[in-house]
């Protein structure tokens, strides 16, 4: 699955395009707080096994 596989934005909306999504589909990398230092923990939330809020993540990471 690509990202030209989604379902077009309606005219009328805003386009948004969440990172999760992104994360989910393997086009990003999962987001992984820079609080967080444990190599085995860091490997799991990047291949998506652990999901982490948006605001314990925080702006920049």
């Amino acid at each position: 699955m690509s990202i030209l596989d989604l379902p077009p934005t309606p005219d009328t909306a805003d386009p948004v395009v969440l990172p999760g999504l992104l994360s989910g589909l393997g086009i990003t990398k999962s987001r992984v707080p820079e609080w967080i230092t444990d190599p085995g923990l860091i490997a799991s939330i990047e291949a998506g096994l652990i999901d982490i809020p948006d605001e314990l993540v925080g702006e920049g990471t």
